[in-house]
Parts: structure tokens; C-alpha cells; sequence
């Protein structure tokens, strides 16, 4: 038997309130999954990603909803890449915005603010996107700056 590669967890919750909806996307983003309809999310399965996405499916069954984790071994080829393309792509766009806040930035907790962002979307980052480098010097020289300041 081929051992899983990626992690779905799909879910439902009861309608009366989209304050667990929008709390189940906040973690679920933060942990850089990619939606696959609006009640399903794919990540590549690792041990970290699945402990965290067994306690976002155990918070979901606590409000009343339903939530399934699925262990999946194989995709197609061309849905297997679009998944890995999106998940570098929104990383990308990430490093982008953290490098475009860096050259913007004037403060020292605006720096140790940009360096947690960086950190955490370096987490997210499962497919070693474009624009981490870019970022990290960003970061970097906003850091010196604020040095010599």
C-alpha cells in the first residue's frame, strides 16, 4: 500500500452563525491548506499538519458541526500540480506584500512584526515558493536601517 501524501479534511457546520466558519478558515489558513470546494481543504500530509487539523476537526464537531480527516495517497497528476502551484502561488503573493511592507516600514516593532509574519508564513510554505528570499532580505535591510538609525 503507497503511504499518503496529502491531508483533506472536509466539514460542515450548522448555518445559525459564521463565527466558527470564519474561525475554522482562520486556522485552517494559517496553516497554508488550499480550499478545495467551500467545505474541503487539501495540505500535504505531515505529522505536525495532521495533529493540527485533527484538533481544527475536533473544534468543528464541538460547535455541532461535522468534520472528516482523510489521509489520501494518490491524485491525478494534473490536480496534484494545480495544488502545489496554488499553494506556491499564495505564498508568493505573501513574501510579496511582506517585502513591500519591509521597504515601507519606519519603526522597530514594525520590523519584529514583519520578521513573526515571515515566520509564519515560512511555516505555510510547504513547496519552497518564490519570494522567500526576496522577503527575508527585505526584512533584513529594514532591520539594518532601523540600526542605523
Amino acid at each position: 500500500m503507497t503511504a499518503a501524501r496529502w491531508l483533506v479534511l472536509t466539514w460542515r457546520l450548522p448555518a445559525a452563525s459564521s463565527t466558527p466558519r470564519v474561525a475554522t478558515w482562520r486556522s485552517l489558513h494559517r496553516l497554508g491548506a488550499v480550499s478545495l470546494t467551500p467545505g474541503a481543504v487539501i495540505l500535504p500530509l505531515t505529522e505536525h499538519l495532521l495533529e493540527q487539523v485533527e484538533w481544527i476537526a475536533e473544534d468543528i464537531v464541538q460547535r455541532g458541526g461535522d468534520a472528516y480527516v482523510l489521509p489520501v495517497t494518490e491524485l491525478p497528476e494534473t490536480d496534484e500540480a494545480d495544488i502545489r502551484r496554488r499553494m506556491r502561488e499564495e505564498r508568493r503573493l505573501e513574501y510579496a506584500q511582506l517585502r513591500d511592507a519591509a521597504s515601507r516600514t519606519r519603526a522597530d516593532r514594525e520590523v519584529a512584526a514583519l520578521q513573526r509574519a515571515l515566520g509564519r508564513a515560512v511555516e505555510r510554505d510547504h513547496f519552497a515558493s518564490a519570494g522567500r528570499n526576496g522577503a527575508e532580505r527585505a526584512i533584513k535591510q529594514a532591520a539594518r536601517r532601523k540600526e542605523t538609525t
